[in-house]
């Protein structure tokens, strides 16, 4: 069996020391991956020494000029990042694309909450759990989240498409305090977002065929 694909994303996220299971399997084979890894490593460390042990751009940097909403210090990090980085760039590329006009975007749609159905699969009895679906795609989304433990979060998820479990779809976990979260599903259709911090959540997954938006989840302290 093949191996998820890696995105440039995923590496960021790796290196920042999310746990991303998919990637960790990757580089334990794939010499390629290690040495890809190790450059995007030693160009970290470059650009910190660039800024003069300023750190390199925040995310929401990134995010905040590809909306056009930077500010121009803002813009001047983003820039000197992505000239030496080209793993940079790819991000930025993506973010680009992802606020671009809704005609050059893939379709999206929005799965909307639904009443635990009978056949549905449940990953338990918690009162957390809920489920959503995409008619358009036959796509279903559960999700359960776990009580906070020390003010952190654990969400599990589980993807169907045609009432079959979707392997290796890639889903994202954003949110404005902190770096797209990306994850694939596993053979079963499950996925996992460990230690998750209060804030407002939006979570997606990517079919070929377009992308299905789960609505809002806020995780409050409170």
């Amino acid at each position: 069996m093949s191996l998820p694909t890696i995105e440039p994303g995923d590496l960021l996220a790796y290196l920042d020391g999310v746990d991303l299971p998919h990637v960790a399997h990757a580089l334990q084979t794939s010499a390629a991956l290690r040495a890809q890894l190790a450059n995007m490593r030693q160009r970290e460390q470059g650009l910190r020494q660039l800024f003069g042990g300023l750190p390199c751009p925040d995310p929401q940097d990134l995010v905040d000029v590809a909306a056009n909403v930077a500010s121009p210090t803002q813009q001047l990090r983003v820039a000197a990042y992505t000239r030496l980085s080209p793993a940079g760039q790819q991000e930025l590329a993506a973010l680009l694309a992802e606020h671009a006009p809704p005609t050059a975007r893939r379709p999206r749609f929005t799965a909307l909450p639904q009443m635990m159905a009978l056949g549905a699969r449940s990953l338990g009895s918690a009162p957390s759990e809920q489920a959503f679906y995409a008619s358009a795609l036959a796509v279903q989304v559960v999700l359960r989240l776990s009580p906070p433990t020390d003010a952190r979060w654990h969400m599990v998820g589980y993807v169907t498409q045609q009432d079959q479990p979707a392997p290796h779809v890639r889903v994202t976990l954003r949110a404005e305090h902190a770096r797209p979260r990306p994850r694939f599903t596993d053979a079963e259709g499950f996925f996992t977002f460990p230690r998750l911090s209060a804030g407002v959540y939006r979570l997606q997954a990517h079919f070929e065929q377009g992308v299905v938006l789960i609505p809002t989840i806020t995780l409050d302290d409170a």
